[in-house]
This record gives C-alpha cells, sequence and structure tokens, in this order.
C-alpha cells in the first residue's frame, strides 16, 4: 500500500462513474483502483449507469458504496429522455463529491453534464481506447465527445498511445491531462505451472468481438501446427463473434486444437495452465489481461496497437508484431517453443510488473492526481 494521505485528501470525496459492472476491462480496474483509494482515505462511490454485473459484489466486500441510474430505460422509453434523466441521476449524486471522474464513452458524456448540473468544480473525463473504436463514427457521438471534452477540466488516459492518438483526433480537450497506467495486484497471481511438453499451450483473453482479433489467433495456431508444433489454443471470453470464430475453428481444422472456455470471472487458472499469452488486437488501450498473463510469468505475443508496447519489452518479455499480420504471430509463437525460451521471458514479464504497472502504483498516481488539484 502507498504512503499514508495528508489530511486534506482523506477529505476529499470521489465519484467514478462507468457504464456497467460487467466483466472487462475498465470495468474490473475501476474496481481494483476504487478498493485501494478509498483504503488511502478516500470517500470513493461508484455509480454505474447500469449496476448489472457480476463486480458489484467485489465493490461491496471492498466497502465501496455503489449507485445506479436509469439509464437501462433506454430500451423502454425515448432514448433521449433516458439519457436527459440519467444526467440528472448522475447530478443529484454529484453534489456531495468534489471530484467526478468518468470511464468509457456514455460514463463520460453523461457523468460530465451531471456533475456540471451539480456544479461540480474538478470533472474529469477519461480514454482507454484508440479514438477510431472509442464510439461510432456519426457526427452526433463526435458532438457529444467534443462536448463532454468542454465540460470536463481534466483528461486521464491509461497509456501516452491512448493520450497521443486522443490530442491528433479530439477537439476542445481539457488543458490539464496526463497518463496512468492500469494496475494489478502481482501478488495475486501465481507463476504458470504448466508443463514443459512437447505442446505449446497459447491462451487469449478478451471479449469475442472483431475488436480483439481473435480470428487471427486461431490463423496463426493454425500455421504454428502447420509448422510441427502441436499448438493448442485457450479462448477465454464471449461475445458477438463466439459463431463465427467457432465457424473459422472447423474451417482451420483446429476443432480438437481450440478450447471456447466462456467468460472468466477469474482467468488465473487458465493463465496458470498455459505457455504462451498471445493478445492479438486491432485495438487495446492499457490491456489489463496482458498485465495479468505477465504477472502469472508468461512470456507474450501482443500487437503493436495502444499501449501493448509500453507494458511488454519487445524481444525481452515476447514480441510485439503489427496488427493483422498472422504471419508475423506466427514467427513470434515458434520462437517461443523452448521452455528456457518462455522461462527467462515469463521471469522478465513478472519483474516488470511488480516494478512499473501495479494496483498501488496506479492507485497512487491517482491520489497524487487528485490531491494535486485541489
Amino acid at each position: 500500500m502507498g504512503a499514508a494521505a495528508p489530511d486534506l485528501v482523506w477529505r476529499m470525496r470521489i465519484l467514478n462513474v462507468i457504464d456497467t459492472l460487467a466483466v472487462g476491462g475498465a470495468e474490473r480496474y475501476v474496481c481494483r483502483v476504487a478498493a485501494r483509494l478509498r483504503s488511502r482515505g478516500f470517500d470513493i462511490q461508484v455509480c454505474a449507469l447500469d449496476a448489472k454485473g457480476p463486480l458489484r459484489d467485489e465493490l461491496t466486500r471492498a466497502g465501496v458504496g455503489v449507485a445506479t441510474t436509469r439509464y437501462s430505460e433506454r430500451f423502454n422509453r425515448s432514448n433521449t429522455l433516458t439519457l436527459l434523466r440519467t444526467a440528472r441521476d448522475i447530478a443529484r449524486l454529484a453534489g456531495d463529491f468534489d471530484i467526478v471522474h468518468s470511464y468509457l464513452f456514455w460514463s463520460d458524456v453523461l457523468g460530465s453534464v451531471g456533475a456540471r448540473i451539480a456544479g461540480r468544480r474538478r470533472i474529469i473525463v477519461s480514454r482507454r481506447a484508440l479514438h477510431s473504436w472509442r464510439h461510432g463514427s456519426s457526427r452526433l457521438l463526435h458532438g457529444l465527445e467534443s462536448m463532454s471534452n468542454l465540460l470536463a477540466t481534466e483528461l486521464i488516459a491509461n497509456s501516452r498511445a491512448v493520450l497521443d492518438d486522443t490530442e491528433r483526433h479530439e477537439r476542445l480537450l481539457p488543458r490539464r491531462r496526463g497518463v496512468i497506467y492500469n494496475g494489478i495486484d502481482p501478488s495475486d497471481y501465481r507463476p504458470t505451472t504448466a508443463p514443459s511438453t512437447a505442446e505449446l499451450r497459447v491462451v487469449t483473453v478478451g471479449a469475442l468481438d472483431r475488436r480483439k482479433g481473435q480470428e487471427l489467433a486461431l490463423e496463426a495456431v493454425a500455421l504454428v501446427r502447420k509448422a510441427g508444433v502441436n499448438a493448442v489454443l485457450d479462448l477465454v471470453g464471449d461475445g458477438p463473434d463466439r459463431a463465427l470464430l467457432e465457424e473459422r475453428t472447423e474451417q482451420l481444422g483446429l476443432d480438437s486444437a481450440v478450447l471456447f472456455s466462456g467468460e472468466q470471472l477469474d482467468p488465473r487458472p487458465h493463465l496458470e495452465r498455459a505457455h504462451v499469452f498471445l493478445l492479438p488486437s486491432r485495438q487495446e488501450g492499457f490491456s489489463n489481461a496482458l498485465l495479468e498473463a505477465m504477472a502469472a510469468g508468461l512470456p507474450a505475443v501482443v500487437t503493436d496497437v495502444g499501449g501493448n508496447a509500453e507494458a511488454l519489452e519487445d524481444g525481452i518479455g515476447g514480441h510485439v508484431v503489427p496488427s493483422g499480420d498472422a504471419d508475423a504471430m506466427t514467427e513470434a509463437l515458434l520462437d517461443l517453443t523452448t521452455a528456457t525460451r518462455r522461462a527467462a521471458a515469463g521471469a522478465a514479464n513478472r519483474r516488470r510488473v511488480v516494478a512499473h504497472f501495479s494496483i498501488d502504483a496506479s492507485a497512487d498516481a491517482l491520489a497524487a492526481w487528485y490531491a494535486s488539484g485541489n
């Protein structure tokens, strides 16, 4: 845990706004960091636009209050009216807080409006994805984003790549901007226990969605097997592309080599049984799944998108390859077929997470940000 907070910080009240409490990178991070900030003396509460999801229990166990809004009513009545009511719900909550800090697109839009209605002086929006994947391409959504930027006083991105991308593509950004990396608790992760066998066990964790690129993982595993290595793939996650990925698995003749494990609240058992972590994404901000794999002592093959290259040291902890390039993924996986190579890369990855990407380091950075702007 970080150092004790000064009296000023101990009295500070923070309202985090997040879309849902479903299993996702941003949602997991908010749950983890909220608990750490509470232990540092902050009075912190989470407002989920729609509070459904298994992570609500995690917040409750940590003593973090959870509030919700009428956002889910958008399926039953006018979307515009529901969004206005949601902003009013946030405004009623925000009046009791010093800072409103939102995560993800709709939370940023509605959180900034609600905070302004409540007269809050400090409104922080987040950037956790590259701009081309943050929302649809309509003028309305771009306009809502610019409005949110104008209403906010501060912006925090979760990687340097995301901040640079934001500054290239968005307008009316808050003057105060910076980067605070995600974090995990390395002590929660045991080094992989997978035996050194002729079989190469590859795992990837993430929503089964085009932005995560799992079809490229399938192609790479097929090519590795064609090269004579008995590779198997564990796909941890669920989502809209599951049927397409199952069909592609059959087309590639990988039925016996691919396991669809579904969504897992705790992916650690899957990491512990693996030899290599593969992240074939087309889009990332700063991947929690990658940090978890690194903490589990796994070497990794990741695409050069978002903050992946900021987390993983290319050539030391594994390989950073071009996005969309199954051949490059294949070559990188083939380089990690020997146990000694994997052990050295995995150990380097765990050391890097401990040194730079712990949840305590992330919470300390957030605490310093909150206190310095007061």
